[in-house]
């Protein structure tokens, strides 16, 4: 708090020597608030005689940054050296109480338009994912009404919805080519918190904090293949992260990771819904209700009827879109930014620039994303469903480096709109730092066209997740139960979800808690890649490392804010993506691995307690997932022409 009230300050007597230097009187008692005033003042806007509003005259950003207090310059000097003012205007003056940048209202046509495009959006995308369906459903009934049998002996696949067993609902498996994993990859990767993140941490941690979350963002989908293609040579046709979890693992970690995948799924969901809110409550100044009702049952609606087989064939199209409407606006942005009276601000390299708090998302923000992409089901679902280990890693490569182009044009978004109009950095702007970068073009039909690139996103980030809610809960209680159920548990999911959307929670914050969970569960989870064959990690092994970090991470807050109350709070939602918050739990991690094998070892050799082993549970999944490997040769659907057009 007291770091914005700096801020605020700062910008207060930046505007006064703008003032100045642009020969407007500005009365002595609002200059001379300080720190801890509350002034609300972020810009100010330039009017003459008659009230007509001139431009905006913005001074140098300077605002906080998550973690410690930027210190705010106290004078302004050089902005108001006479040398460089031009003459005196009477007919001007800053009026402090005016309406800034963040400030600015739409009209009721931009509202029209804007809700207009927005449901247009959702019914074509919905409209294009029924009709690809029953394509499929028809296809598949052409191929079973054809023949009896496939000439070896194996029955024909039953007729109508059955032939979409639950199997392939929820993983399309071996299906897909490349570029379709590709443009999935990316349009599952983002969504409406890409609008809103990206341009929020460029804005407070600068051109590095920019770089490393648009590289932090894409390059987990190539180690996700990595892993995937390894994972499916050890066990072939999982249907979940959860089936090698139990194969490799057993039961009781099988439900501990798949716990922890529901989490962080869910609250990605749920980030989702309050993003897309929170930009058409605070930017389009509209309910946030209606346009997350219609989200979730869309997509909801869709993604039951149609599986994660339309899913990514949808994922294309909105890819496509989407691109379409950033590239549009990177545009747009280069021809009219920045068009501001005197120019821009000299660009303020202590606070934009290569800042301690910039270098520290190096670490922070890789660790973070590549491990919250491993947890999310969202993205196994595309391994499964390449329909091979070339089109995999192209696939993989392809939508890394659409993620790391789309988001770095959102981050520097964020980062020019800082630099031109230094806004204010309370958590109601928290979303709305790419929307800056429009100036007061902001509410003209660009501003539409991003909100509607939300909205894109938004479904094509909410679909996936929901598919992949909807295998991670089948593949541990419902694997045996008939596709309409499954069907169901997609609708059944989004009702609690939807609720907590509508509390429109900081997105960074929501990421933050889904983050560090699996920070300190990574690299036990991935152990078991490593040692397939058990000697050292076993299930309870890679459980131990996770409860350690998320110990370790508790028990660090608890030291360094004084109370537990407040250590807890800080450490699992308020440390700004701290360094130490993710060094902690990831080196704890490794720790506990460590001191539960050698305890393991330890108790072996002097006690010969045996290990846990490989149970006949656990050998009962490889044969199970065998058994379907060599019916599925016998009887291969194929389905990969489908949305070619």
């Amino acid at each position: 708090m007291h770091a914005a009230l700096d801020s605020l300050y700062a910008t207060v007597t930046r505007a006064t020597a703008a003032a100045a230097r642009a020969g407007v009187t500005v009365s002595a008692a609002a200059a001379a608030h300080g720190p801890g005033f509350g002034i609300t003042l972020t810009t100010a806007a330039v009017v003459d005689a008659d009230g007509w509003s001139l431009g905006f005259v913005p001074p140098p950003p300077s605002r906080a940054r998550p973690g410690p207090a930027a210190a705010a310059p106290t004078t302004a000097a050089g902005l108001s050296d006479p040398a460089r003012a031009p003459a005196p205007c009477s007919n001007k003056f800053i009026q402090m109480e005016a309406t800034p940048i963040q400030r600015l209202e739409p009209g009721t046509a931009f509202v029209a338009w804007t809700w207009a495009a927005s449901v247009t959006t959702l019914v074509a995308f919905a409209s294009a994912a029924v009709l690809l369906t029953r394509r499929h459903s028809a296809a598949q009934r052409c191929k079973s009404n054809s023949s009896s049998d496939d000439g070896a002996g194996t029955p024909k696949p039953p007729a109508g919805d059955d032939a979409f067993d639950t199997e392939q609902f929820i993983t399309a498996r071996g299906t897909q080519p490349w570029a379709r994993i590709g443009y999935s990859f990316f349009a599952g990767a983002l969504g409406a918190w890409a609008i809103a993140t990206p341009a929020n941490m460029a804005a407070t941690a600068g051109y590095i904090g920019l770089v490393s979350y648009a590289v932090s963002t894409g390059i987990p989908t190539v180690l996700v293949a990595f892993a995937g293609e390894r994972m499916q040579r050890l066990l072939p046709r999982p249907l979940s992260l959860s089936d090698f979890v139990l194969w490799r693992y057993g039961r009781v970690a099988q439900v501990f990771v798949a716990a922890i995948c529901i989490l962080s799924m869910a609250l990605f969901i749920v980030s989702e819904y309050s993003t897309i809110g929170s930009v058409f409550e605070t930017f389009v100044k509209s309910s946030q209700y209606p346009i997350i009702v219609l989200v979730a049952l869309v997509t909801a609606a869709y993604t039951a009827y149609g599986g994660l087989l339309i899913s990514i064939v949808t994922d294309q199209l909105q890819g496509i879109f989407a691109l379409a409407l950033t590239a549009l606006l990177v545009v747009f942005v280069a021809v009219t930014f920045p068009q501001l009276e005197g120019g821009l601000p000299p660009f303020p390299h202590d606070t934009l620039g290569a800042t301690s708090y910039g270098w520290s998302t190096v670490l922070t923000l890789p660790c973070s994303l590549v491990a919250s992409t491993f947890f999310s089901e969202a993205n196994w679902q595309r391994v499964w469903a390449a329909e091979s280990p070339a089109a995999l890693r192209k696939g993989a490569a392809f939508g890394c480096a659409l993620i790391v182009v789309a988001m770095a044009a959102f981050g520097a978004c964020g980062l020019l709109s800082m630099w031109a109009f230094a806004p204010s950095t309370d958590a109601q702007y928290a979303n709305l730092f790419l929307f800056y970068v429009l100036g007061d073009r902001q509410y003209s039909w660009v501003g539409v066209l991003v909100v509607v690139l939300a909205v894109t996103m938004n479904m094509s980030a909410v679909d996936s997740v929901q598919n992949a809610l909807t295998a991670t809960v089948t593949a541990n209680l419902f694997r045996d139960r008939p596709l309409r159920f499954t069907r169901a548990v997609v609708f059944l999911i989004n009702v609690p979800l939807m609720a907590v959307g509508f509390l429109t929670l900081p997105a960074l914050n929501l990421f933050l808690v889904s983050n560090l969970l699996t920070t300190g569960s990574v690299l036990p989870l991935l152990s078991g890649l490593a040692d397939p064959h058990r000697r050292y990690v076993s299930g309870y092994t890679m459980m131990f490392g996770s409860v350690s970090a998320a110990a370790a991470l508790t028990g660090y807050g608890w030291i360094t804010q004084g109370s537990f109350g407040d250590g807890f709070v800080w450490a699992w939602w308020g440390n700004g993506y701290d360094l130490f918050a993710f060094l902690v739990p990831l080196v704890a991690s490794v720790a506990g691995l460590a001191l539960w094998t050698a305890g393991a070892l330890a108790a072996q050799a002097l006690f010969g307690i045996a290990g846990q082993g490989y149970t006949a549970e656990m050998r009962a999944v490889l044969d199970r997932m065998n058994s379907s490997a060599l019916v599925a040769s016998k009887d291969d659907v194929n389905v990969k022409e489908l949305g070619e057009e």
